[in-house]
């Protein structure tokens, strides 16, 4: 029997469809943080692209802490 924790699973890829079902079924989504529940979340792209800002944004030393976040595919 393999480790849960262990096992890969696929990337999820949250879409304007997907959080135009979250706010037409609420009552699918009562155990989750209430931001999620109202459909307040990013889609795939405008968490990568504000992911990325964030990341590129220099530190008070001069330098970036990461240049790029590496996702698997």
């Amino acid at each position: 029997m393999s480790n849960i924790l262990e096992k890969e699973y696929p990337e999820l890829n949250i879409t304007k469809k997907t959080i135009e079902n979250i706010r037409k079924h609420p009552q699918l989504y009562q155990n989750v943080p209430v931001r999620v529940a109202m459909g307040k979340i990013y889609t795939t792209e405008e968490f990568q692209k504000r992911s990325d800002k964030i990341l590129s944004t220099p530190l008070p030393g001069g330098k970036p802490a990461v240049l790029r976040r590496q996702r698997k595919k």
